[in-house]
């Protein structure tokens, strides 16, 4: 039921995603390109590839760069969400990142990234599990994420996965995922729709902005 839930949420974004791209597209007369922060080929299988001329997977280092999908429209890049000083304002058509800004640090960290994507791309979408949904996504824990760090590294010791790793290394995981409520969303993206996903309360958060959003 879970991975029903998450299909359907999955594909009505991805749905949404193309409406937005095709509309870029006609504005702009022309396939675009995408600068997808943190992106995977597979993701692109969900939205389809009409309307796309290029996309660039941009991630931090080589460990993360997905080799999958050399027949399609990629191209890969090293780089850093915050810091995207090989790319002059507005430079590319659609700044992309799917569940990425809650990896990148705290606040400081996401409002750089939030900015930099905001700057280089003349429209754009970034989505993020929504901090009210209380199912924590990343280690599939209810209400973890709600608790100060200690309650949170002190419960992951009941995870499955997580739960035999030392203190330290426990805290390091909570740490490393920072989700953003509504206010905060709005805060980073000022200017920007946000598109709401919900299960009863908001489950994720999209940004979105500039020609093709309707």
């Amino acid at each position: 039921m879970r991975d029903l839930t998450k299909n359907r949420f999955r594909a009505a974004r991805g749905r949404i995603l193309a409406r937005q791209i095709r509309s870029l597209a006609q504005h702009l007369g022309r396939p675009i390109v995408i600068l997808d922060v943190g992106g995977r080929p597979g993701y692109w299988d969900n939205v389809g590839y009409e309307n796309i001329g290029e996309i660039r997977l941009l991630n931090i280092d080589e460990n993360e760069i997905d080799n999958a999908g050399d027949n399609g429209p990629f191209t890969r890049q090293i780089g850093d969400a915050r810091r995207l000083e090989t790319y002059d304002d507005k430079s590319v058509d659609l700044a992309h990142a799917n569940s990425v800004i809650e990896h990148v640090g705290g606040w400081e960290d996401m409002a750089a990234m939030a900015s930099e994507m905001q700057r280089v791309g003349l429209a754009g979408w970034v989505q993020t599990p929504a901090w009210e949904f209380p199912i924590e996504p990343h280690f599939r824990m209810p209400f973890l994420h709600w608790f100060a760090a200690p309650v949170r590294r002190a419960t992951l010791k009941l995870s499955k996965d997580y739960g035999a790793l030392d203190v330290a290394q426990r805290r390091h995981h909570i740490e490393r995922i920072n989700l953003l409520s509504r206010g905060e969303m709005n805060t980073l993206f000022p200017t920007c729709d946000i598109y709401v996903e919900k299960l009863l309360v908001p489950k994720s958060y999209s940004a979105r902005w500039g020609p093709g959003v309707s």
